[in-house]
């Protein structure tokens, strides 16, 4: 996956960016309940600041 990502991210046309407003979540200890709560709290969180 790096290896692909260090390609996607160094290619010409395209390249793989994150985008400048992005949230990054490291989920890599969480269970996927735990993912699914932490995004609709981020969701609601910014729907709040819209609103």
């Amino acid at each position: 996956m790096e290896e692909r990502d260090f390609i996607y991210s160094n290619r010409k046309d395209s390249p793989l960016k994150k985008a400048e407003d992005a949230i990054e979540i490291d989920n890599s200890s969480l269970y996927l309940d735990q993912q699914f709560n932490k995004i609709l709290q981020l969701v609601e969180t910014k729907q709040k600041e819209i609103d």
